[in-house]
């Protein structure tokens, strides 16, 4: 495999920073984001009732906008860091109206 190809599976650290909280995980490279993050609440914290659209992703410290965008698509590498993080009063959903 050259460098310019994704590669099939990547390892993710899937990390809650305000709850200390951190999870890995081999996902393949075409794994959207959404479905990182799912998994990763899930995995991180130990229940399914937590509503996905209350957390945001950060990768390279930049919140992702689009995430039905791979992993592959963002330039995600093995052993990067996907952040996993609450809106709340400092962050805010962007308006939908």
């Amino acid at each position: 495999m050259t460098s310019d190809q994704p590669e099939a599976t990547v390892t993710v650290r899937l990390v809650m920073p305000d709850r200390w909280l951190e999870h890995v995980a081999d996902l393949p490279g075409d794994t959207p984001v959404v479905a990182a993050k799912e998994s990763g609440l899930r995995a991180l914290l130990q229940r399914d009732t937590d509503d996905p659209n209350d957390f945001y992703v950060e990768y390279a410290e930049r919140q992702i906008s689009d995430e039905s965008r791979t992993l592959a698509e963002i330039g995600f590498r093995s052993r990067e860091i996907l952040a996993i993080r609450a809106y709340d009063l400092g962050h805010y959903r962007r308006f939908e109206g």
